[in-house]
């Protein structure tokens, strides 16, 4: 399954990199530094990649929200190829 992570803070952290571990295509992404994304994905595993929140959600079949509520409505509006997807 392809996984998009919106939010890579310790609860995105920890379930992305269950997920790549687990076989699953896992992009991480929305971190305050794009390095932090990048030792996040290699800590993870050939499964993973960093991304940003557009490409996360674009090729994802699942994605896991795992951001804080008051930068909500940024990380959506990062997203908006996927706005409008049938579930």
């Amino acid at each position: 399954m392809r996984i998009g992570i919106l939010g890579s803070g310790l609860m995105g952290a920890k379930l992305g990199t269950l997920f790549a571990r687990a076989g699953h295509e896992v992009v991480f992404s929305y971190s305050r530094r794009q390095a932090n994304l990048k030792t996040l994905a290699r800590e993870a595993g050939a499964n993973a990649r960093a991304g940003t929140p557009a490409e996360a959600a674009r090729e994802a079949e699942t994605l896991l929200l795992a951001v804080h509520w008051s930068r909500l409505d940024d990380v959506l509006g990062q997203t908006a190829t996927w706005r409008g997807r049938s579930s």
